[in-house]
């Protein structure tokens, strides 16, 4: 369908987009490229391992140093549920035993009492059940997510309880839940439903068990106090050899289950396994026994298998550790109180980590670094991390009796015992400091009231990584850290269990931290908020910020208001750095991450920060102690090229607020930015697959991610007094040669002491720093904007069937968008935006819908791709869609002159050749004129084509020559179009064919194509129409179609003003001039200018070219003396009868010339000589002694001779006496093979011809010879 082509954006526009489309790119490169685990902990292999914690930055807010921050929570206040009432009551009838645990896959706590289990929301502690089926005390429990197909859709989970004389496997519905739909969360709230019947039931064989644990892929695994690692294989029917459910003993032969369990443990030894952690990631399982053993099992690539490839002692494990860390007692190293796996997720190097009862953490590896995809073959300590007080400035209290653990994505949860009744809860984590090197941690401790029976995390979010075919080799394996996704993340959720109920809290990221900085301090001030600047490396600081006051939360209101002041006041300026007083960079280009040191920038300061810092950069309170280099093309300092008393050219630093905004701004659409817009995907239809396009990402992340990037763009535009380009138009901003230009200007700046020209100096750097930091905003702001309607189109298309808009595309842009980054997009492809725009309205108005309301939605969401001129496009699309389906004539034509009253008003941007073809389609000619003509006028309103034309068409015209070849490609939609009636016309009608197959008749073309006589009258109506023009240049066009269509006749029927001038000058500087001086002529003597016509005809036969025979050349004299009669008859003019008389007297010699190439052809000659003479003799008119002296005498042409000088007047009796005897010599000679009296005739005839020409001049007649 036509397409609305706005016109691309300026080139300083462009470039800036460009500029910040790099920033990003760099900036999602940096957050891509977070250090892994081992590079955190600085183990650069398994053979070299490593210890931390000793150093007081290791822990920076473990002392009262200046980092510290009071009042900066690690986690958020823990909120207490009781448990029911009803298991209180409980207690009091234990007999035997008692455990607790947590269920967050479904948001159950759980109980058991002797031999029987409740379960309750720890939320709220509802929902309460329980199963009293058991006769025996419950020793272990376990939930597990069953195996594909073997239950029915409903049973969602098993719950697995082992007795000292069997295991019972038992099912979990949900109320809520049918035919297998329906979201875990939605079950949960539904209510929750234990079977009574068990599932399965198989005896333990004597064996004790003391827990259980299930794998992803639905594998149970139970261990045993024999120190034995059992599974429960279970499937839906039995088989030939294997049944429903049995139990196997892995740590044992394969035949175990055989051998019964008495015998088995009298030959064991006492090391009961107390946990088993399976790493679903990577399909390893680990145990630990009670006396420190771990030992690993290979599960296989598919999670199926099991093999135990290593076993260390605890032994083995603290003596590796002493050697590790020599100055540490080894005391702290043993016992191990948990093991944790560490997921290829959060590292690919690091397997493992365990937790001693002093906190101390011990990082395994199971295979060589840097091979994310190896099996597990050993289990190596690699490196020891010490908790917090052991550096020798802490006067933080060490962890001592932790009997609880939890580690979950870098956050470690311990449980240590202050006493009997109470427990100190300890949280250590790095996800303050992600990207530092070596480790860094926060850590914090709290009261809990009571012993902790169990500790979990809960509401376990994971942000969807966005994996496509154009970035599938840049998305890490492992996850970002918490601040990178800390805006689209909520904070991880925790559960302790004691016996006073459940204990929630959240481990809090920066922003949740900086909230409750803002809140705590009622404003966006105070000096815990600067620290939190100083804390977090400044521009990171001002992204976490930002998450909070783009917030558009009604509880965010204030603290909005709060964040917003704290980003300008702490979040720095834009200054100088001189690389003479630094290392020279390493790298060139948007640099973000590298620190400056303090004092090397030139800075300024003002009383207090300006909010509008897009127009004006904002002054700090105080210089920041660090920066980041960023450098954009119109500020590339990295190659100094002048000094002055040693300092070399500076480098731009830009200010923390200016890279927090670029920061946050990647992080929120890092996901997509550089991933494709779709992807191909195989689905089944009956026997036959098919590959359907369709969206990369879903139509909810993309409104999440809209709604992120609305927020960042309103606040831009909130701070800033620009509301256009603004300085993107000034072109002194936009190169770095002119930035450098001008700073190489200050520093050459004679005159006035040194103190004074420093002062000079440093306030000329720091404006222009300002304003490329200005410059370098406005870029970012543009392309925020720009983004933000980009997703509103992508969400637009996925809302209207996406893979169907795409279809609708041309093929070649159906291949170029699957290869199309969102980046791209954005940035650079508006013809593809145009495109699915384009396409999407098609399917309106193939649905016969109006496009009204869609065009209206489209300019709201989307007015930099979507603007007035495409709405008005798509309404003329839509009124000449719909004229195809109307039958009435006159209503038809009334709907195609509408749809041509709006193409006109954008015909500088409409899809021109695109509406000519449709307008073709319903035989509209008139608006293919029409709207040609009119977008040809508005291209070139000042005529420039036309001077341009008419001034030779000169080279260094460049303007002209744009405006000139606008025109010709307006004015060839019609051409085109005359072309297309004009080969119509002249088809050749088919002829009846015998059929191929029996049948009906088969349409062999199309049923709408128009006859010759249609075509005909069409195209007669289109040139009448055509003439009418006052164009002077369309003539122009019109006439060049016509002389090249072969339609010279109707050329010269046209009577315009604009064709005498057009054939004179295309007789002049067109290769081929015969063709146009001959239509001259033919123009001059149809319009009766005679002596015009006669002097054009005198030019063709004296034209000196091969394309004119000699026979033409007496044609044209013929005609020439002819129309010079006609002219001397009508006016006689004295210059009219000479120039008469020389054309007979040219016409004399020319016929002169004709008998010499006569002769010469009679000859019969196929010498070259003779051949070059004939082709000279065509390529112009000679003068009569050439002909003489060159061709009539060389060949001995006698009569040819005899002619000429007859013609000239030349009397000599002896040269006339010699030629007639040639003559009459050549006479006989040539019939010397006939007769005598044959002879006697031929010679007699040709005395008699010769005589009738020169009787009447006895001296060219001698009768005496």
């Amino acid at each position: 369908m036509p397409v609305a082509l706005s016109p691309a954006a300026t080139p300083a526009l462009q470039e800036a987009l460009e500029n910040a489309g790099r920033i990003i790119d760099r900036q999602i490169q940096e957050d891509r490229c977070y250090p892994d685990l081992s590079e955190l902990l600085a183990v650069p292999a398994p053979s070299s391992p490593t210890v931390s914690g000793m150093s007081d930055m290791d822990y920076p807010l473990q002392g009262p140093g200046f980092l510290s921050i009071p009042n900066l929570p690690e986690i958020s206040s823990i909120r207490r549920v009781p448990l029911p009432p009803e298991l209180v009551e409980q207690f009091g009838h234990m007999q035997c035993n008692c455990m607790m645990g947590v269920f967050p896959e479904i948001s159950r706590a759980w109980l058991t009492i002797d031999s029987d289990i409740f379960m309750w929301q720890y939320e709220d502690g509802g929902d309460l059940a329980y199963f009293d089926g058991l006769s025996e005390t419950i020793l272990a429990v376990g939930l597990v997510k069953p195996k594909a197909g073997v239950f029915q859709p409903h049973i969602r989970h098993l719950l697995v309880l082992a007795t000292p004389v069997d295991i019972v496997i038992l099912g979990l519905s949900y109320a809520t839940l049918q035919g297998g739909s329906g979201s875990l969360n939605d079950s949960m709230s539904g209510g929750m439903q234990l079977l009574p019947d068990p599932l399965y039931s198989l005896p333990t064989d004597n064996t004790y068990l003391l827990t259980i644990t299930s794998s992803e892929n639905g594998r149970i695994f139970l261990a045993g106090k024999d120190g034995c690692l059992y599974e429960i294989a279970y499937q839906a029917e039995a088989g030939w050899f294997s049944q429903r459910c049995r139990k196997i003993n892995h740590s044992k032969s394969t035949l175990s289950f055989l051998v019964p369990s008495l015998l088995q443990f009298t030959f064991s030894e006492d090391d009961p396994i107390v946990q088993i952690a399976i790493d679903n990631s990577r399909n390893i399982l680990y145990t630990r026994s009670e006396k420190g053993v771990i030992q690993v099992y290979d599960l296989g690539p598919d999670g199926q298998g099991m093999v135990r490839v290593a076993s260390v002692s605890q032994n083995a494990i603290v003596a590796a550790a002493g050697k590790i860390a020599r100055t540490i007692d080894r005391s702290v190293f043993k016992p191990i109180v948990q093991i944790a796996v560490i997921e290829n997720s959060e590292s690919i190097d690091c397997q493992l980590l365990a937790i001693t009862h002093a906190g101390v953490r011990m990082y395994f590896s199971t295979c060589p670094f840097k091979h994310p995809f190896s099996r597990p073959s050993t289990l190596t300590l690699v490196h020891i991390r010490l908790p917090p007080g052991f550096s020798a400035a802490s006067n933080v209290e060490k962890p001592s009796k932790v009997h609880q653990a939890l580690y979950s994505k870098g956050v470690l949860l311990m449980a240590a015992s202050e006493n009997e009744d109470n427990d100190i809860l300890w949280c250590v984590n790095h996800d303050s400091f992600p990207f530092q090197k070596p480790m860094m941690e926060t850590q914090t401790k709290t009261h809990v009231d009571g012993h902790s029976w169990a500790l979990s995390a809960i509401d376990d979010h994971k942000a969807q990584k966005i994996v496509t075919p154009l970035n599938k080799d840049l998305i890490p394996i492992t996850d970002y850290p918490v601040v990178v996704q800390q805006h689209m993340l909520p904070p991880k959720k925790f559960v302790l269990l004691s016996a006073q109920g459940s204990f929630m809290f959240h481990k809090l990221r920066p922003v949740d931290q900086l909230r409750h900085l803002f809140v705590c301090n009622a404003g966006g001030d105070g000096e815990e908020i600067e620290r939190f600047f100083k804390l977090h490396p400044e521009e990171q600081a001002c992204a976490t910020c930002l998450i909070l006051a783009c917030s558009s939360a009604a509880c965010d209101r204030e603290v909005s208001v709060w964040a917003t002041r704290a980003f300008f006041r702490y979040g720095g300026e834009t200054q100088m750095r001189f690389p003479s007083t630094l290392p020279p960079p390493s790298n060139v280009g948007y640099t973000l991450g590298s620190p400056v040191p303090p004092g090397s920038p030139m800075s300024a300061s003002s009383p207090y920060p300006n909010p509008s810092f897009l127009a004006t950069p904002a002054q700090g309170l105080h210089p920041p102690t660090m920066s980041t280099p960023v450098f954009t093309s119109s500020s590339h300092m990295s190659q100094p090229s002048a000094s002055l008393s040693g300092i070399m050219c500076p480098e731009i630093v830009f200010s923390g607020k200016h890279n927090g905004i670029c920061i946050y701004f990647s992080r929120i659409i890092g996901n997509i930015w550089d991933g494709s817009i779709v992807v191909e995907r195989v689905f089944k239809s009956g026997n036959r697959e098919v590959v359907a396009v369709e969206s990369s990402v879903p139509p909810q992340v993309l409104e999440t991610v809209l709604q992120e990037l609305k927020g960042l763009q309103e606040f831009l535009d909130r701070n800033s007094q620009f509301a256009a380009i603004g300085s993107l138009r000034n072109p002194s901003f936009a190169t770095s040669a002119n930035l450098q230009q001008r700073l190489l200007g200050f520093m050459r700046s004679d005159g006035g002491s040194s103190q004074q020209l420093q002062q000079e100096l440093q306030r000329k750097f720091h404006a222009e720093a300002q304003l490329a930091e200005k410059a370098s905003l406005q870029g970012i702001q543009q392309l925020v904007r720009k983004t933000c309607q980009a997703l509103a189109l992508w969400k637009l298309l996925c809302e209207h069937q996406f893979n169907i808009v795409v279809g609708e595309l041309q093929k070649e842009l159906q291949e170029h968008l699957k290869v199309t980054t969102f980046r791209d997009l954005v940035i650079r492809d508006r013809e593809l935006t145009g495109a699915l725009i384009a396409s999407l309205i098609n399917c309106y108005i193939r649905d016969h819908a109006a496009v009204d309301g869609i065009s209206s939605h489209l300019q709201d969401i989307c007015p930099l791709l979507y603007s007035t001129d495409d709405a008005i496009c798509s309404k003329a699309n839509e009124l000449l869609q719909r004229s195809r389906q109307v039958q009435n004539k006159s209503e038809k034509e009334k709907m195609l002159r509408e749809s041509l009253k709006e193409y006109q008003q954008i015909s500088t941007q409409v899809d021109l050749a695109n509406v000519c073809a449709q307008y073709r389609q319903v035989r509209f000619y008139e608006g293919v004129v029409e709207l040609s003509l009119m977008a040809a006028e508005k291209k070139d309103p000042q005529g420039l084509g036309l001077h341009y034309y008419k001034n030779g068409e000169p080279e260094e015209d460049v303007v002209g020559c744009q405006a000139f070849q606008e025109r010709l490609n307006s004015y060839k939609c019609i051409t085109d179009t005359l072309q297309e009636l004009v080969n119509q016309s002249k088809a050749a009608p088919q002829s009846p064919s015998v059929p191929k197959k029996p049948g009906p008749p088969v349409l062999t073309s199309d049923p709408n194509m128009l006859s010759n006589e249609e075509a005909g009258h069409h195209f007669e109506q289109m040139l009448k129409l055509a003439q009418r023009s006052t164009d002077e240049l369309f003539s122009i066009a019109l006439y060049s179609w016509l002389v090249q269509a072969d339609l010279s006749d109707k050329l010269l029927q046209i009577n315009s003003p604009f064709l005498e001038p057009y054939l004179a000058r295309m007789a002049k500087v067109d290769q081929n001039k015969v063709r146009y001086m001959d239509l001259l002529w033919r123009f001059f003597e149809k319009n009766g200018s005679f002596s015009n016509a006669a002097r054009v005809l005198a030019k063709l036969a004296d034209m000196h070219s091969t394309e004119i025979s000699l026979q033409q050349r007496l044609e044209y004299i013929a005609r020439a003396i002819l129309s010079a009669k006609s002219s001397t008859a009508i006016s006689p003019i004295a210059a009219d009868g000479e120039f008469l008389h020389e054309l007979e007297e040219k016409m004399e010699v020319a016929r002169i010339q004709f008998q010499i190439q006569e002769a010469l052809l009679r000859q019969c000659s196929h010498h070259s000589s003779v051949q070059d003479a004939i082709s000279q003799l065509d390529s112009e008119l000679m003068e009569i002694s050439k002909l003489y002296g060159e061709f009539a005498d060389p060949f001995k042409l006698s009569e040819c001779k005899l002619a000429i000088i007859h013609c000239a007047g030349h009397s000599d009796p002896i040269l006339v006496q010699t030629l007639w005897q040639e003559i009459i010599d050549k006479a006989l000679s040539d019939s010397v093979t006939m007769s005598a009296p044959d002879r006697m005739q031929a010679l007699s005839l040709k005395m008699v011809m010769l005589g009738k020409i020169y009787a009447g001049t006895p001296r060219y007649f001698p009768l005496g010879i």
